[in-house]
């Protein structure tokens, strides 16, 4: 089996996590407690937010699949924490800007957003940032443009990601909303399609200006729309 075979190898490392219960991933920084949640009104739209956008207590990722499985062998109850979707908060930008720099490329700072939070979502499990997107409403008159939409590995194929993209584009109704995605990224492709997004452009060597030069990782994208 498997996962067995896995939680014999990592056993050491894996009661480390199920211990503490927040070294959830190593490329993580834990969040500050929040003391208040409260709704909050935008600069930008001037709209009142909520402190969540929705809270998630059914959906088990696999990360915590496996969570619960080494917690089952030790004959010990893993607590399982919902899932929380949220707006960005300072709080959250050092952690996702160290999952950009990992996963995406160097030099990403998304503290702009805070500019327009309306037009965000980030994913917390019990103080771990998982996923995040986030939205520019404004590119043009007429068009808005998806700038990220990330779930950290491991918690993915659980649909977060189809979450974070629905939410995005009901932020902001009566535009074409745009993205760029990379050209070997097929799930993401096929997630794109399946909420209407229609490739308007194959563009070589896109990532060129982000990735360092020794990335091995695809550098073409599809330019991708969605007509409202």
């Amino acid at each position: 089996h498997k996962l067995a075979l896995t939680c014999k190898k990592n056993s050491a490392h894996l009661k480390q996590v199920v211990v503490t219960d927040e070294n959830v991933d190593e490329d993580c920084i834990l969040l500050e407690k929040l003391t208040i949640n409260c709704p909050f009104t935008t600069s930008y739209t001037f709209r009142t937010l909520k402190p969540f956008i929705l809270i998630d207590g059914k959906t088990v990722p696999p990360r915590l699949e496996l969570l619960s499985e080494i917690c089952s062998r030790q004959h010990r109850r893993y607590k399982r924490h919902p899932i929380v979707y949220k707006y960005l908060q300072k709080r959250h930008v050092r952690a996702i800007n160290k999952l950009c720099s990992t996963h995406f490329w160097p030099g990403i700072d998304i503290s702009e957003a805070l500019e327009f939070p309306e037009f965000s979502v980030v994913v917390e499990y019990h103080r771990i940032v998982i996923g995040f997107g986030f939205l520019v409403p404004d590119v043009t008159h007429s068009d808005a443009y998806i700038s990220f939409i990330f779930t950290l590995p491991g918690w993915r194929r659980a649909g977060i990601a189809r979450y974070m993209l629905y939410h995005l584009i009901n932020t902001c109704r009566g535009k074409d909303i745009t993205l760029h995605v990379s050209a070997s990224n097929t799930s993401a492709l096929l997630l794109y399609q399946q909420f209407a997004f229609k490739p308007e452009e194959f563009i070589q060597n896109f990532y060129d200006k982000f990735m360092p030069p020794t990335s091995t990782e695809c550098r073409h994208a599809f330019f991708l729309r969605l007509c409202k």
